[in-house]
């Protein structure tokens, strides 16, 4: 019942965005610009207004110190950061259109998977405008499937890949001497140390939901499946193996499985003060981060299963009535540049994995990314990128979230 209300709700809103899209008094004037010397005549000493999740203190000293530095001595562009979460601004992106607001109040979205497929069926974006960015065809595999897919959508210009995330796992191996490589093996490890692993819940925390989706691969034996249609009800039995493994798991974990963190956050926490023994993220620095700044003891380590980690994508987009369309793509050009991404790859800035491809790279900025990955608390590029299991279509991770929620989460 409670899958049926949130199919219901989405159903509405992808409706509603539907119906506002057809109007003419909602058609935007299209774009003058054909080539980067006009994006650049034109998005000079302007403002621009980004929407975006703040709930990373790390994420917005990057945003509001080293990015908007450089994008102020380059372009002379004032960046305006609004922490908003993704729920926020669609419903605010949809109010402008059902009332013709052009020009509108905003020019990038920090935006993936349900939330730009809502926004793009809904007409709520600006695009296609990715053929403009000069640093993408330098530095980026143009044939890499996240170019062109978003959990499954096509991308077809409208949003510019910012960066990559992966699942990985963080251990203290002064409790830990030999981490679990596997669910299988994971499964041994709880059992032989309950109390002292657990994940974040199901269906708020992305990182829990990242967790269990990567079960799935593993556990079914499957791996292209997840990127092609089927019925709910195809999906509902192929999670049978994953729901029974996880039930087995519950009365072994912290709290008897009674109990999740509410959120990675919380996960931290328990990790930090040693109530858990391993914890989980998305941000492939951050655990080197927190050693260097001694939250973590340097027993602490990170790694990926040798059965993979899920890995997905996340972008920027132009919002259809953005007021600074040129201003606003000079700030994405900066931001996939690989000086912009080799900056928040440092675990004392954000951790987040680059999106560009290090073949590509010059020599200087190869050494730079090699001094990265030395630390003793990281992961090689190399090692991520053999481990990365692909994202999953859109629709399979709301179905997850539902049936952890009724299934394991619940009993």
């Amino acid at each position: 019942m409670k899958g049926l209300k949130r199919l219901s709700a989405m159903l509405m809103i992808i409706l509603m965005l539907a119906g506002c899209s057809t109007g003419t008094g909602n058609i935007v004037e299209e774009s003058t610009m054909s080539t980067w010397e006009d994006v650049l005549a034109q998005g000079k000493n302007k403002e621009v207004t980004i929407l975006m999740w703040g709930g990373n203190e790390s994420i917005n000293k990057y945003m509001d110190g080293f990015v908007s530095a450089k994008v102020k001595e380059k372009y002379g562009i004032t960046l305006k950061r609004v922490p908003m979460n993704a729920p926020e601004f669609m419903s605010k992106l949809l109010n402008e259109k059902k009332g013709n607001l052009n020009p509108g109040t905003s020019d990038l979205l920090w935006i993936n998977a349900e939330n730009f497929r809502t926004a793009k069926q809904g007409g709520l974006l600006w695009g296609p405008f990715t053929d403009l960015l000069p640093n993408v065809s330098q530095y980026y595999d143009l044939e890499a499937s996240d170019l062109h897919y978003d959990t499954g959508i096509p991308i077809e210009g409208h949003e510019a890949i910012w960066g990559r995330a992966q699942l990985v796992l963080t251990y203290d191996s002064e409790y830990v001497k030999e981490p679990p490589k596997s669910f299988e093996e994971l499964m041994v490890w709880v059992k032989e140390n309950p109390g002292k692993f657990t994940y974040p819940k199901l269906p708020d925390d992305f990182v829990g939901a990242a967790f269990i989706r990567t079960a799935y691969y593993e556990l079914t034996g499957e791996r292209d499946v997840f990127q092609k249609d089927m019925t709910r009800e195809a999906f509902n039995e192929l999670s049978k193996p994953v729901v029974a493994y996880f039930r087995e798991m519950n009365p072994y974990l912290w709290r008897e499985g009674k109990a999740f963190p509410v959120s990675q956050a919380q996960q931290d926490e328990l990790f930090k003060n040693g109530e858990v023994y391993m914890t989980m993220g998305f941000e492939i620095g951050k655990t080197a981060g927190q050693v260097k700044t001694g939250v973590y003891p340097e027993s602490v380590k990170t790694y990926v299963f040798d059965t993979g980690t899920i890995g997905n994508s996340h972008y920027l987009a132009v919002p259809f009535n953005s007021p600074n369309k040129a201003a606003a793509l000079l700030v994405i050009d900066f931001l996939q540049s690989p000086e912009a991404q080799i900056e928040k790859l440092k675990p004392e800035v954000w951790g987040d994995m680059p999106g560009f491809d290090t073949n590509k790279l010059d020599a200087f900025q190869k050494s730079q990314l090699e001094t990265l990955e030395s630390d003793p608390a990281s992961i090689s590029m190399e090692t991520l990128t053999k481990s990365r299991l692909p994202e999953m279509q859109s629709q399979y991770i709301d179905w997850i979230k539902e049936i952890w929620t009724d299934e394991i989460g619940g009993q």
